[in-house]
């Protein structure tokens, strides 16, 4: 018996042969030298377009967003980086070493979803302070008040959050959000190339997946919140799922499925897609399924909707014979029914119809997620048009993909419940972001069955150069997609310090209001103020004097006093978002005089802030 590597894939086998057993001796480390000189380039490309980036204007940024502000270097940059990901792509794929192609991948992420925290002075989207003042809640008075803020019913990922704050000694949350979302996007990629190299089997189809993923991700759930914890574990669920529990019937790799498959395919036998599972034993098998639990509670605890679209995810794997936890669906979906009846009982008591109203009237679910989006000024409508085109042309390319590569004999099945799972969110309404999220659910896998059908024809020479077109042509198309709402997304310092300004002299009990949200408030005494809307917006906007003189019926605690914060975010979300007219805050301002109860305490140019006393 003797041992010998072999030529096609390195790995040591054994050899029948005359003799005592011999270890042959480890062959000589090589340098890969083209991929020490291409991953040394892309560092390089990288840190240049960061320098640019923080170059760039950001009193600059404008109708269309961040785009406008970023200097031509950093778009250079970004397509010298892209173009030197399809050189590897097309030229070295099976034979680079895997760094390089991480290396750039990491470099798109920080260019593109690092942008703002490069550019900006403050951390951007008021709703991540928001989650920072909930954060510094726990931290501070070790509860979450489900009956002050719904959000806190789910306190999972705030308490994560308070965890990480106090073992990093940090007097407060805020010092995480700047970089959040690039660091969540390169966790997502984890667990999205080990899904990748299992289901396509290809080097290639994973990393133009993952690529076309970071490009396309333009729903922006990857800051500070809930969302982007949850979904992290949910793309890592799906991971242990398809890696090591997928095969089923024979276990010999051919995938044999259960009989609701054989009658929804109309075939006794689709070949297993992908790789074989990764074998492993008893005992790690228990703790991959402990894992899997342990990540449903968090998800559970954390997130109203990620658990429901994981229990379909692997329900839909089940049905079709790619999953052999066929329990786990139901354990999901148990834990997430017990956790809404149990742990959230200050949210549905009295909100039934809110929760189950919706059940089933799909025309209003994509009614209120896509019809009451499109409004607003002329540049804001042009950017949801574009991420609606951007989306469909995901989904298109993803039936065609299937269509293709099932043609050709390669049914990518697995990938195609996945991307389809999501879906069925369309039974229930979910507000105005329910089709966003389906499609950041239905994205990663959605990239990789494209990535996989493409990465198919890269021998041939038009399949490369529409490719070259169409990712050169992506950087731009993501960057108005995905910022073209920066110009009240966009956190100023001014805001922030008038902000700090009133928390440091309003009294607890203290009723806060503004005409629009995008406030960066509540970052600091989450719970010890009262934050609202007027009862009129509309009106209040409108400057209708009898919603100004009396624009709140909730009453300041104590010795609380009812101030109105009004920000340049809010005038612009106003203008862009809403459909107000561009200077609906000049007309209003002139109302908010003594003679109808507003007395002017702090003020700067991008902020003002009443204090408010009703008029006798």
């Amino acid at each position: 018996m003797q041992l010998r590597p072999t030529i096609e894939d390195d790995r040591w086998q054994e050899e029948a042969a005359d003799g005592p057993v011999t270890v042959a001796p480890t062959p000589p480390f090589r340098r890969d030298a083209a991929g020490d000189v291409a991953s040394a380039f892309a560092v390089l490309v990288v840190v240049a377009g960061g320098y640019f980036a923080s170059h760039g204007q950001q009193g600059a940024i404008g109708p269309w967003g961040l785009v406008q502000a970023l200097p031509i270097g950093y778009f250079a940059c970004l397509g010298v980086l892209c173009l030197s990901f399809l050189w590897q792509l097309m030229g070295r794929v099976e034979h680079a070493a895997p760094r390089v192609f991480a290396i750039h991948l990491i470099g798109l992420v920080v260019l593109l979803h690092g942008a703002p925290a490069l550019l900006e002075d403050e951390p951007r989207f008021p709703t991540a302070w928001l989650h920072a003042g909930f954060v510094g809640q726990i931290l501070e008075h070790h509860v979450a008040p489900g009956t002050v803020d719904a959000r806190f019913n789910w306190p999972g990922f705030f308490g994560a959050g308070a965890a990480v704050t106090g073992a990093g000694g940090l007097d407060s949350a805020v010092s995480l959000l700047r970089w959040a979302p690039v660091v969540m996007v390169l966790l997502y990629l984890v667990p999205l190339h080990l899904i990748g190299r299992q289901l396509t089997g290809s080097a290639a189809a994973t990393w133009l997946g993952l690529w076309l993923f970071v490009g396309v991700n333009w729903v922006g759930q990857d800051y500070f919140a809930p969302q982007s914890f949850t979904f992290l574990l949910y793309l890592t669920s799906i991971a242990v799922l398809v890696t090591f529990f997928r095969e089923t019937g024979t276990g010999r790799g051919d995938g044999r499925p259960s009989w609701p498959a054989r009658h929804l395919l109309g075939a006794d036998r689709v070949p297993l897609d992908g790789a074989e599972d990764v074998t492993v034993g008893p005992r790690t098998r228990a703790l991959l399924v402990t894992s899997l639990l342990v990540m449903l509670a968090a998800v559970a605890m954390s997130h109203q909707l990620t658990p429901i679209v994981l229990t379909m995810a692997a329900a839909g794997l089940v049905l079709v014979g790619r999953c052999r936890l066929v329990m786990f669906p139901l354990v999901a979906g148990v834990v997430t029914l017990a956790w809404i009846s149990v742990g959230t009982t200050d949210y549905w008591v009295g909100h039934l119809h809110t929760i189950f109203g919706g059940m089933g009237d799909v025309q209003s679910v994509v009614t209120n997620s896509v019809g009451e989006r499109i409004e607003g000024s002329t540049g804001h409508l042009a950017v949801v048009r574009l991420r609606l085109g951007l989306t469909a042309t995901v989904w298109l390319l993803m039936g065609l993909a299937a269509i293709g590569l099932w043609i050709r004999r390669k049914p990518p099945l697995t990938l195609l419940v996945l991307g389809l799972a999501p879906f069925l969110l369309l039974v229930q309404s979910y507000g105005s972001e329910g089709v966003l999220r389906i499609f950041l659910f239905s994205a990663p896998f959605a990239c990789l069955l494209i990535g996989q059908w493409v990465a198919a024809g890269l021998d041939l020479g038009w399949v490369r150069q529409w490719l070259a077109v169409a990712l050169l042509l992506l950087l731009p198309v993501f960057l108005v997609t995905r910022y073209g709402n920066e110009s009240y997304e966009e956190v100023r310092s001014t805001e922030v310090s008038a902000l700090r300004t009133l928390y440091g002299f309003a009294p607890q009990g203290s009723v806060f209001f503004s005409p629009t949200s995008q406030v960066p408030w509540r970052f600091e005494k989450a719970v010890q103020y009262g934050y609202h809307r007027p009862d009129a917006p509309d009106q209040f906007v409108a400057g209708t004097i009898a919603s100004v003189r009396d624009p709140i019926s909730v009453t300041p605690k104590g010795a609380g006093q009812t101030y109105l914060v009004v920000t340049r975010s809010q005038i612009l979300y106003g203008h862009e978002a809403l459909g107000f007219p561009s200077d609906w805050f000049q007309h209003l301002q002139p109302l908010l005089t003594p003679r109808n109860g507003y007395y002017l305490v702090v003020h700067n140019e991008d902020t003002w802030i009443y204090q408010f006393g009703r008029p006798s």
